[in-house]
């Protein structure tokens, strides 16, 4: 009896041992279970993280290689003024854009502005670059430069200080004046800075100027070499074209 009962109690521990291991590795397997889809969710968020990160930086390259040509092409529209390349400077613009001076509005590449850089720019050599006159200190807001590109890089705009000659050739009412736009002489010249605000057009890859604006802070009698300089008032158009002959398509009111 006590050998039968030995065996008996051997098998019912046997079998409590084998439901034990059963119950734990059923657990073990639904933690398990479990685990592999949180696992498998946070490895599907962490791509998703990373190629949102790649993106947003691809973003901010392309930006910045946007902006780089930008600043190329206002760095060429200047060199081009300033070696009295006015035609070639014409040529930046887009064919409908618009550009500010002086109180005038100028519209269109072939005509408004073509007028205005290639006879009124030409004559008084409107563009050089020149230094600030003495006396008149460079602001360091208004020598700020901005550039901002659309998201999409279809448009920009940018802010850049000038400082540039400019002049207006006097009116033919005297034969002295005649003789003096002969002799390349005759021309009303005066120093002028301030922020030449700019609106650019991606066209097919190549930007392009598409509006331009003068906004003159300080004007002054200035020629290279003098150590001073005398304010100047510059009178703005009062006459659009064709009855000024260098005149601007209509006529506005500085902001």
């Amino acid at each position: 009896m006590s050998i039968l009962k030995s065996k008996k109690d051997d098998m019912q521990a046997d079998r409590g041992r084998r439901s034990f291991i059963w119950k734990v590795g059923a657990g073990i397997s639904a933690v398990a279970a479990a685990a592999v889809p949180v696992l498998g969710k946070s490895v599907v968020n962490s791509d998703k993280e990373l190629k949102g990160r790649v993106d947003s930086l691809s973003r901010q390259v392309a930006l910045m290689e946007e902006e780089k040509k930008i600043r190329r092409l206002y760095d060429n529209y200047k060199g081009l003024l300033d070696n009295g390349m006015y035609r070639d400077a014409v040529a930046l613009f887009s064919q409908d854009a618009e550009v500010i001076f002086n109180g005038g509005l100028f519209s269109g590449r072939d005509t408004g502005i073509s007028r205005l850089y290639c006879k009124y720019f030409s004559a008084g050599m409107t563009g050089k670059t020149l230094d600030h006159a003495p006396g008149y200190a460079a602001d360091a807001v208004s020598q700020k430069e901005t550039v901002d590109v659309t998201p999409d890089q279809k448009s920009a705009k940018a802010m850049f200080p000038y400082s540039i000659q400019a002049g207006h050739p006097m009116a033919l009412d005297s034969s002295l004046v005649m003789m003096a736009r002969l002799q390349g002489e005759g021309i009303f010249r005066w120093w002028e800075a301030g922020q030449c605000e700019i609106a650019f057009i991606n066209d097919n890859g190549n930007w392009k100027i598409k509006r331009l604006e003068y906004r003159p802070e300080e004007r002054a009698d200035y020629r290279p070499g003098r150590n001073y300089a005398n304010p100047v008032t510059v009178p703005e158009f009062t006459k659009v074209y064709p009855k000024e002959a260098f005149g601007p398509d209509r006529l506005v009111k500085a902001v």
